[in-house]
């Protein structure tokens, strides 16, 4: 299966000027795709797209495989569930009055899956003794693993990881990225937007370059 935006294009209402330009990417199953380019350049927006969060005023998202497209179309605001996101904030993305355990295991409450929380919290190496805490208890980094391990509860196929790493210190983000990777490997189609593009050709198996649209 493939993650594909064909001449994917997105204008913000009342703009003169397009945030993303038409733009061919795709992300396959079982690989890691960065993508790269100066702020501005339409990164977050091509993920929203991919992620069925907004819809192109031109071009198409689609997932394809075995013959078939399907297009992936918003659902009020709410991720598909092909689809999970990792944002680079994890105070912005956690709700302070959860535990980490309840944060984790949420997904599985609105998509009617089981979510083994312990399992997740070992695959991401958060400390069990951690998930009875809420966000405010907790570090940049360690909050960072449970939004991952919430993501990965949704048992999505494709990950949008914007900048996970960003704000973590060096340990913190190889972790992110070996579970990135190890996820990969057992077929998960992960989008990785960074701005580190020598960075990013040590771990992704396909980097793609977004330039800042004319008059942005």
């Amino acid at each position: 299966m493939t993650l594909v935006a064909a001449g994917a294009a997105f204008r913000y209402p009342g703009s003169d000027t397009e945030a993303l330009p038409p733009t061919d990417l795709s992300v396959a199953a079982g690989t890691i795709t960065a993508l790269v380019g100066p702020s501005g350049s339409g990164k977050t927006t091509l993920a929203r797209l991919l992620a069925g969060l907004l819809a192109p005023t031109s071009g198409s998202v689609t997932v394809t495989g075995d013959g078939t497209a399907s297009e992936v179309r918003p659902r009020r605001g709410r991720l598909p569930g092909h689809t999970a996101l990792l944002d680079q904030d994890p105070a912005a993305a956690a709700d302070p009055r959860l535990t980490l355990r309840r944060m984790i295991a949420l997904p599985g409450r609105s998509r009617r899956i089981a979510v083994d929380v312990d399992s997740l919290a070992r695959e991401v190496g958060l400390e069990a003794s951690l998930l009875d805490r809420r966000p405010g208890e907790v570090s940049g980094g360690q909050l960072q693993r449970a939004c991952l391990a919430r993501a990965l509860a949704q048992q999505p196929r494709y990950l949008l990881a914007d900048e996970a790493t960003a704000h973590l210190d060096p340990d913190a983000a190889a972790v992110v990225l070996e579970v990135l990777r190890a996820r990969a490997d057992r077929g998960l189609g992960v989008l990785a937007i960074t701005h580190d593009r020598d960075a990013a050709a040590g771990w992704a198996d396909h980097v793609v370059t977004l330039r800042r649209p004319a008059g942005g």
